[in-house]
């Protein structure tokens, strides 16, 4: 598995641990690991650290696209 923090690019910060997680994004040979994110609960927005991260889900891109970039 491909853990977030390897996704992010960084370590987690201690409130991402408590997030829900995702596996198999893209079919079960994708095996990251992402999140569904923070929300502020004053605005009910995304957190923008969320926004911008690698390890959230609906940042991801296919497996293919994830490989060609580790290659470069």
């Amino acid at each position: 598995m491909k853990s977030r923090a390897v996704q992010r690019g960084k370590p987690l910060d201690k409130d991402c641990y408590g997030c829900k997680t995702t596996t198999h994004e893209y079919g079960p040979s994708d095996d990251r690991v992402f999140c569904y994110g923070l929300v502020d609960m004053a605005s009910d927005e995304l957190l923008e650290k969320c926004r911008v991260c690698g390890a959230y889900a609906f940042n991801s891109k296919p497996l293919e696209d994830f490989k060609n970039e580790k290659k470069k």
